[in-house]
């Protein structure tokens, strides 16, 4: 039962923990549900708040919660037959926000999978089961041009249909959705008209090849929710492809300093690279705490690399050359050894080689070299024998086979992340940074543009590029993207076609 409150209104302020219990409403049920529930019970608004942010469900503040109440109530009085997902379907658009949760009561149906995406959307709702979850099973089914928007909307036209006593199956249904896409991107197009009816758009003439998709819309996050984690941590290990989110994770590992080696192997121009970079800059510098070497390496470049940075993490990226000697190969197993103490060894005869195999520290080692650059007249030497105490990445174009056939040691002796990627599964990635993705013109200057990133994006994405017999047994991958966007930006007209010459 509610109470009536005499003298001054007080305002509401959050439960103390542990004095107020919920039954695991917002636990059990989803959030549209547990409020009507928790209505019910009679509880207040705040206590309401209170137990999503203690149950770390986001995006239901005050207000919103007044309002789905108050749309609750309107469609009592008229007496309709209601439901959570009614509600929620009366509900202005809102921004999706972080924290979804897996309620306890709902299990994941195979609706996705076994029936048509409108029939899914049909049979979820008769479920109760909310839009954002509906959203999630279309989603992990592989397909990515539904938004919740479009869903609510499909909803909305099944139940037209339903009022008006009209016999009709789901085909119907999507016949009367009528033009896709976001509202946003919408929005945009209705504003600029004018503009585009003065000018010819180069991509108009592929308009029917381009697939629909919400940029806006975040991919899903393979994360565990159940993880007590730094919320900005938890958003780099974010992303499209379940491999990738594990590779996040190892560098994560390495950047905490909890890990000595990874070992990253798969093809080029899938973005290997920019996770790791992206990573380790969270956690440090680049060239203070973190250092890099690309592109061709020899032996002696790489030890002498890990000894001038012996106490940083040691990225080599596109290396593979250094494999091709065993004296290479002899390095890089010291620098990926996940044991505590790591001892590099360079047994080769140089004029500037500095035997230091009994220094038993770095400064040891360090007045050893001075002592030899004295009687060299101030020349500097190179020493055999060093402690390394950094981390070392290694990120490799070759697959786990060919590395193996280097030397099977190298895949036991770190931790190892091998990515295997479809072209569908690059192309989703793609998608998923293009909001992140930087383009530089050869003085450095970043010329990356939003819409020109999404029409390059849509335009390698379509069936006409990618069904094209120049594409025949060509990889898709961010280099093509890049190329691409370069020729757009420079206003080429024909752009598109120079895409096939990647």
């Amino acid at each position: 039962m509610g109470f009536l409150w005499f003298g001054k209104k007080e305002k509401s302020k959050p439960a103390p923990d542990g004095l107020v219990h919920f039954g695991g409403y917002c636990r059990g049920f989803e959030p549209v549900d547990a409020i009507i529930r928790m209505y019910k019970e009679d509880y207040p608004i705040q206590e309401m708040v209170n137990a999503f942010l203690a149950s770390e469900v986001h995006g239901y503040n005050r207000e919103r919660i007044k309002n789905l109440l108050k749309i609750y109530k309107n469609l009592m009085k008229r007496g309709e037959v209601c439901r959570a997902r009614d509600v929620e379907l009366a509900e202005p658009d809102v921004r999706p926000v972080d924290g979804a949760y897996e309620p306890a009561m709902v299990s994941l149906p195979s609706y996705c999978s076994e029936f048509g995406v409108v029939e899914a959307i049909v049979r979820c709702y008769k479920e109760d089961i909310s839009v954002d979850r509906t959203l999630g099973f279309i989603r992990e089914a592989g397909i990515r041009s539904y938004t919740t928007a479009r869903i609510k909307k499909l909803i909305k036209i099944y139940l037209d249909l339903q009022k008006k006593g009209e016999r009709f199956n789901y085909t119907d249904i999507e016949l009367l959705e009528g033009p896709v896409g976001s509202a946003k991107s919408t929005a945009k197009s209705s504003s600029s008209a004018s503009t585009k009816k003065s000018r010819t758009s180069v991509a108009e003439a592929d308009e029917d090849d381009l697939p629909e998709i919400d940029f806006d819309e975040p991919l899903p996050e393979y994360v565990d929710d159940s993880v007590k984690m730094n919320r900005d941590e938890k958003k780099l290990i974010a992303d499209a492809l379940p491999i990738f989110s594990t590779l996040n994770a190892h560098v994560m590992i390495v950047a905490k300093g909890l890990s000595p080696a990874l070992l990253v192997t798969g093809p080029g121009g899938i973005g290997k690279s920019f996770s790791v970079e992206k990573i380790l800059s969270h956690f440090g510098k680049k060239n203070k705490n973190f250092v890099i070497m690309k592109g061709k390496c020899t032996p002696s470049m790489m030890f002498e690399f890990l000894f001038k940075n012996y106490d940083k993490i040691c990225v080599f990226d596109d290396c593979d050359s250094v494999l091709s000697d065993k004296e290479g190969i002899a390095v890089l197993k010291g620098a990926l050894d996940s044991g505590r103490s790591r001892e590099i060894t360079w047994n080769t005869k140089r004029p500037d080689m500095v035997d230091t195999f009994d220094c038993e520290t770095r400064k040891e080692v360090l007045a050893r070299l001075k002592e030899w650059s004295k009687a060299h007249k101030g020349k500097a030497g190179v020493p055999n024998h060093f402690q390394f105490e950094g981390s070392v990445i290694f990120v490799s174009n070759m697959t786990r086979k060919e590395l193996a056939s280097k030397d099977s040691a190298l895949l036991t002796r770190c931790d190892l992340v091998d990515i295997k990627v479809t072209r569908d599964e690059v192309l989703t990635r793609i998608r998923y940074l293009l909001p992140e993705i930087k383009i530089y013109d050869t003085n450095g200057k970043n010329i990356s543009k939003s819409g020109l990133k999404k029409e390059v994006f849509r335009w390698i994405s379509s069936p006409t590029f990618l069904n094209d017999r120049r594409m025949h047994n060509k990889p898709i991958d961010f280099r093509v993207f890049i190329k691409a966007y370069k020729a757009r930006f420079a206003n080429i007209s024909n752009w598109k076609q120079m895409a096939f010459s990647n």
